[in-house]
């Protein structure tokens, strides 16, 4: 997913902190890697699985199809638990979630921005579900506090005035991006291995055990091999074809969920539905914008995904009965991913549980299934203590006293924050200036404009990259990253791909600059002529 949430600092952009030491990302020479683990997915789970290992001396690949987050992780609300929206419906995930707030919230401090989080009754609202919610959030070690309706509309002053209460509760956003590649830095800078834009297209067997991995770069089509003495599969949504590849299976439920995203940020708290988990009853701030959602669809195949335009319909209507200016701000974007859940023999997936589950295959290969973006060091954690208990090593865990490496250079929320030096800006969306695209282009070579996207938020606001996407093609030519005819040829692939996004959330403003982009690039840039 072409998106992320939280600011990178105007000169010291996310990128510069992951490749701080020479040739991060760079591959090792040759056809063949040889290491003790191979990391298959990265997602958070994966990125911090690669953390751990590095904490704990173990010597690891982590391999991507796509950039970081391209999967779950990056289709979420960025939402990081309190635990809450599950205390009722599943204790223990619940009990997880506040547990690794806590954690997150004091070693990922430059990802999370400390909002607090309400959940709202509405008339019609359960006060018997309210009842149960409290007791059950007391039972789970979150805190909670009432609020009456006229306190919590001073808190966020566009909730809906005819709210009967609220409840103060932990919730935080997060930045998942930013999650994934400080937990990669700290793997890379302690010897790890990263490849991102690698695909897996087999597993390598010997006498049924797995024993590494081929992997197809995505830039130059080499195949490359891997060999490990464990295989670890990270790949969420993706899970059971991976384990399938290595002769086993990793059963699952997958559950679309898509959400909405505002032009403006209308809370600075993130708002909740006070009743049973439903469709459109979580709204999160995050930037300058707000994200909606979501729904739960289930589905068979994570790569033949859209979002329908009742989902936006739906989600929309939802978030406008919490709050009501929601109903008349301009929606952006619209989006989806797959949750990849516990496999359960039902048609409701909200009703699923949102833990996890490790599974020694007895192969070489450990697959991580369900669980959530804020239980991720958590998965992490356990499923390292499985891989080095096969290895024989005693090492303990660090991930929850260790803060991410690279974060004192960043900085979070607000916008404003990038105003104090920029120059020459490229994206006047974002405040994003040439010099972090040079940056980002030049610490890693780029070729795939998401990948500045998610490091320097360019094209991430209102036009959604329809002002600024061909600026920084443009300086990937000047730089010698792409000929004239490539280019172009990203520059379409870009359009059809941000034009998926917008279609769903195509009326009044945003149909509106839909128009003028298409005039511009068809008219005066003349790109329904190239060929």
């Amino acid at each position: 997913m072409d998106r992320q949430y939280n600011d990178l600092t105007v000169r010291v952009s996310l990128y510069m902190v992951v490749t701080f030491f020479h040739g991060i990302f760079h591959e090792e020479s040759g056809y063949m890697i040889k290491t003790d683990v191979v990391i298959i997915g990265g997602g958070a789970t994966g990125c911090g699985i690669a953390r751990d290992l590095a904490l704990r001396g173990v010597h690891h690949y982590l391999v991507e199809k796509g950039d970081f987050a391209n999967g779950a992780t990056g289709a979420c609300h960025g939402l990081l638990h309190s635990g809450a929206r599950y205390a009722v419906t599943d204790p223990e995930a619940a009990r997880e979630c506040i547990s690794e707030n806590a954690i997150l919230r004091r070693i990922a401090r430059k990802c999370v921005e400390t909002t607090g989080g309400l959940f709202v009754r509405l008339p019609g609202d359960s006060k018997r579900y309210r009842d149960t919610f409290l007791n059950n959030c007391e039972e789970a070690g979150i805190s909670t506090e009432v609020l009456s309706a006229s306190r919590a509309i001073d808190l966020v002053p566009e909730l809906n005035p005819s709210i009967e209460e609220a409840v103060v509760v932990p919730d935080c956003s997060i930045d998942p991006f930013r999650l994934c590649m400080l937990n990669a830095f700290t793997s890379r800078h302690k010897g790890g291995g990263i490849l991102i834009h690698h695909k897996v297209i087999d597993i390598v067997k010997e006498r049924g055990r797995c024993t590494g991995v081929k992997v197809l770069d995505r830039f130059t089509s080499q195949i490359k091999e891997i060999r490990a003495k464990i295989v670890i599969n990270a790949a969420g949504a993706w899970g059971d074809t991976l384990a399938r590849m290595g002769g086993s299976d990793a059963p699952m439920t997958l559950s679309k969920g898509s959400l909405i995203i505002s032009n403006h940020r209308l809370t600075n708290m993130v708002i909740n539905r006070l009743r049973a988990p439903s469709d459109g009853d979580i709204i999160v701030p995050n930037e300058a914008v707000c994200l909606a959602g979501t729904t739960s669809i289930p589905v068979d195949d994570p790569d033949a995904i859209e979002v329908d335009p009742r989902e936006v319909d739906l989600v929309a209507t939802q978030a406008e009965q919490m709050l009501p200016r929601f109903g008349t701000t301009r929606l952006i974007r619209a989006y989806t991913g797959v949750r990849p859940l516990l496999k359960a023999e039902t048609s409701d997936s909200r009703s699923i549980s949102r833990g996890f589950r490790i599974i020694d295959h007895k192969n070489g290969m450990f697959s991580i299934l369900g669980g959530k973006l804020s239980t991720y060091r958590l998965m992490a954690e356990k499923t390292v203590d499985a891989v080095v208990k096969e290895f024989g090593i005693k090492a303990h865990c660090k991930t929850a006293d260790i803060p991410l490496d690279g974060q004192d250079e960043l900085s979070g929320y607000p916008l404003s924050k990038r105003l104090k030096s920029i120059d020459n800006i490229v994206c006047e969306c974002e405040l994003v200036d040439r010099a972090q695209v040079e940056n980002a282009i030049n610490s890693l070579g780029i070729q795939y404009i998401g990948d500045i996207q998610h490091r320097t938020r360019l094209g991430m606001g209102p036009c959604q990259g329809g002002f600024c996407t061909y600026r920084a093609l443009g300086i990937m030519q000047e730089t010698g990253r792409l000929t004239p005819d490539e280019s172009i040829e990203i520059l379409k692939q870009f359009l059809q791909r941000r034009f998926r996004g917008i279609r769903p959330a195509l009326w009044g403003d945003q149909l509106r600059e839909e128009q003028l982009v298409e005039s511009i690039y068809l008219g005066i840039l003349n790109m329904g002529q190239q060929a």
